[in-house]
């Protein structure tokens, strides 16, 4: 018997809406960002859909999927004779055409924060108390940690956390969460790409390493159950483990109490890039945005760009603070490697922690 699975989420149907429709509302966007500053030398808005239609048959069960997803962004830059600055906002989620309802009024932030980063100056080196934002906490659980528990690395021994299973890798306020069915977002499906329905895999659980991800071929290998991780980039492509919805679960704290507490520090925000280094647990990404913050306060000092490197499990037993402020992105693709990419979502709280950046 064919199980069958449709998760109606979009509120406009991208197809009712009209192409035409779709492109002209992008316009828009686009000449008001390019009018509110001289000093935008270029804009540019994406939108997509997609529609996914998965059916998986086997002699044990027949399984069938509907959905759809849908990104969106808007990136500009700004320049003057000093140079040139990014900036960028994007949008994600198990939605339609009302994505771009959503970014209606984002041209003027986007600007707005793009002329500030030309007055953006070199962070000093050195090790500071700091505040990550949803993004950045998302960056830290998919690119930090979240590759060094996909559990065919540990088959091949390339993966320090396999032998920590058990042990304390990060604070105890801290959990860690992967699963297409533990939120809603662009990482979200009923079952993976062999046949295994979508569930939560608690990763960390109050500072404790608890599991990694799993494809089946690897349970297998490991004696494990399959964790609903096995992921393919096309139906005749080999399924890898890979991650989903991966996130850091919200705490009870206020951001405003969070910021309070710092006597000289950085908020952290804008991903540009991040690298995993599983064997070694290594860390370093790089953020658009360092917010300085002194005696509790923002000073309006923005340092651009910022660099965050140093060893993983440091970086995780340092956090002090979560906020029950929560949000997650399904705005990029993830690789395995350099290749076989994924739609995948990530985030969490805001997160006050202490790292080393330059």
């Amino acid at each position: 018997m064919l199980q069958f699975w449709q998760l109606i989420q979009k509120e406009k149907d991208p197809k009712d809406v009209g192409d035409n429709n779709i492109i002209n509302d992008m316009i828009k966007i686009k000449d008001e960002a390019l009018s509110i500053s001289d000093k935008v030398v270029n804009v540019g808005i994406n939108f997509q859909y997609v529609n996914v239609n998965k059916i998986f048959l086997s002699p044990n069960k027949d399984l069938a999927q509907s959905f759809m997803w849908s990104e969106s962004s808007i990136f500009c830059v700004t320049a003057d004779e000093n140079g040139n600055k990014q900036m960028y906002k994007g949008f994600s989620g198990l939605k339609g055409a009302e994505l771009l309802d959503e970014m209606k009024d984002c041209a003027k932030y986007v600007v707005g924060e793009g002329v500030k980063l030309l007055e953006a100056k070199r962070i000093t080196p050195g090790e500071y108390d700091v505040i990550c934002t949803p993004d950045i906490t998302g960056l830290i659980a998919h690119e930090a940690f979240g590759h060094g528990v996909e559990m065919d690395m540990y088959v091949k021994d390339r993966a320090k956390s396999k032998y920590y299973i058990g042990k304390p890798v990060a604070s105890e306020i801290v959990t860690m969460v992967d699963g297409a069915a533990a939120a809603k977002n662009n990482g979200s499906f009923f079952f993976d790409d062999e046949g295994t329905e979508a569930g939560e895999t608690i990763i960390i659980e109050n500072g404790i390493l608890k599991s990694g991800m799993s494809d089946s071929l690897t349970s297998l290998e490991l004696k494990k159950k399959p964790t609903g991780n096995g992921r393919r980039q096309a139906y005749d492509r080999k399924a890898y483990t890979r991650m989903t919805n991966t996130f850091i679960k919200p705490g009870t704290d206020k951001v405003d109490d969070m910021i309070a507490s710092i006597k000289y520090g950085v908020m952290l925000d804008m991903t540009f890039s991040g690298m995993e280094d599983p064997k070694n647990w290594g860390i370093q990404c790089m953020m658009n945005i360092g917010r300085e913050i002194k005696d509790g306060k923002f000073t309006g000092k923005i340092f651009s760009p910022v660099i965050m490197t140093g060893y993983v499990p440091d970086l995780l037993k340092s956090i002090t603070m979560i906020s029950g402020d929560f949000k997650l992105a399904g705005g990029g693709y993830c690789g395995k490697g350099y290749k076989e990419f994924v739609k995948v979502s990530d985030g969490g709280p805001y997160i006050k922690c202490r790292a080393r950046l330059g």
